[in-house]
């Protein structure tokens, strides 16, 4: 048994985690080691207490290695993993609101002189007003409720969209609703294919300017051979729900709504907020609410509940956008006050609006991350 059990490969570190200094994170190890010997973590002595270890380390750089090395009788074994320091972090959230099309029909249709005279998109702006909420609409290309494709939008408010892009961002979500777990078996080249259709027909509509990498695939499940086309796409990271096997999920050892991610990391990611996969360069994020899922007066206390005892400063918040459609078969009439209680919850607990695309999480300090890796 050698183990670190405070941290682990992939791990997000940050002040909270330790005490940061201008130039490193100190940051005390713990683990478990029934090997006799010295024992050293990254050169430094380690304490032993029976089984257990510890060992202050500094660590700097955006990747550092944490590497715990036994020297004795038995010769030299080392355990080494590496994480993700988030230097300067502070609290902050992302919001993403998946599957919309039916704003886009809406706006095809009645041809508003703005776009914010919209039901839909002047909530949306109200919430920026008094929160400085920033969101994602992740978009369709085919409605699936509708006889409706993206290409017939207009481009008369491509000014507007971009003029708002600071806080309003639209992003690929799938080619169409329907059918469900539309990449979940398909070929990396179908799933490349509609990401360039949805971006292009964005970038007519609204412009360079408001397109932005996605957070999330429809139905949150992709073969891991088509994350390197994400990644060719600057695609940084990927949010789920990571739940239990479902029948849809071959012979159950990996989660659900989570991109083929092993039930171990599952349960890691059911308890924090991220996980870097330093295989694929790519963070992979747990959403912390997803308002239509979520009953009215239950979502602040749910919120909290996952936040608060995590050490990771981050985030995630989610919905879908049928739900504030009365057309919708499933209309939810209380559906914009969920979305305004999630963004308040996290305002009440000083989260600050970002986009995670954006540099590492949100976090400016690393601008190229991750190609720094």
């Amino acid at each position: 048994m050698f183990e670190f059990t405070n941290v682990r490969h992939g791990a997000l570190l940050n002040c909270v985690n330790g005490r940061e200094y201008a130039d490193h994170l100190e940051f005390t190890v713990k683990g478990i080691c029934d090997i006799p010997g010295k024992l050293q973590i990254n050169g430094i002595p380690a304490e032993r207490r029976n089984l257990e270890f510890s060992c202050p380390v500094r660590l700097s750089g955006v990747f550092p290695e944490i590497k715990a090395e036994i020297t004795g009788e038995f010769g030299v074994k080392t355990y080494t993993i590496k994480v993700v320091y988030d230097r300067n972090s502070f609290k902050r959230y992302d919001f993403y609101i998946d599957d919309h099309s039916f704003l886009f029909a809406d706006l095809t249709k009645d041809k508003p002189a703005s776009l914010f005279d919209h039901f839909y998109l002047k909530f949306l702006k109200e919430l920026n007003h008094k929160f400085g909420f920033k969101v994602t609409l992740n978009c369709f290309y085919s409605c699936g409720h509708e006889d409706y494709l993206l290409n017939s939008c207009p481009d008369i408010w491509k000014s507007q969209w971009e003029d708002n892009s600071d806080w309003l961002r639209l992003s690929f979500h799938s080619y169409g609703e329907f059918p469900d777990r539309p990449y979940q078996d398909a070929a990396p080249e179908k799933l490349a294919a509609d990401y360039d259709l949805v971006k292009e027909e964005i970038i007519r509509i609204a412009g360079e300017k408001t397109f932005i990498a996605p957070e999330g695939i429809h139905w949150g499940m992709v073969r891991p051979e088509a994350f390197g086309i994400l990644k060719e796409r600057g695609v940084k990271l990927l949010s789920g729900d990571f739940v239990l096997p479902s029948a849809a999920c071959a012979a159950g050892s990996y989660c659900d709504v989570g991109y083929g991610i092993e039930r171990p990391t599952a349960d890691y990611l059911g308890t924090h907020a991220a996980w870097f996969d330093f295989a694929n360069k790519l963070f992979f994020c747990a959403c912390d609410c997803t308002c239509n899922s979520n009953a009215l007066d239950e979502i602040s206390a749910g919120i909290k509940a996952r936040v608060l005892p995590r050490t990771e400063q981050i985030m995630s918040l989610s919905s879908h956008e049928q739900y504030s459609f009365p057309r919708y078969f499933n209309y939810q009439p209380d559906h914009l006050a969920k979305l305004e209680a999630a963004v308040k919850t996290a305002v009440e607990l000083d989260y600050k609006p970002v986009f995670f695309s954006d540099g590492l999480l949100g976090n400016p300090a690393v601008p190229d991350f991750p190609d720094c890796c």
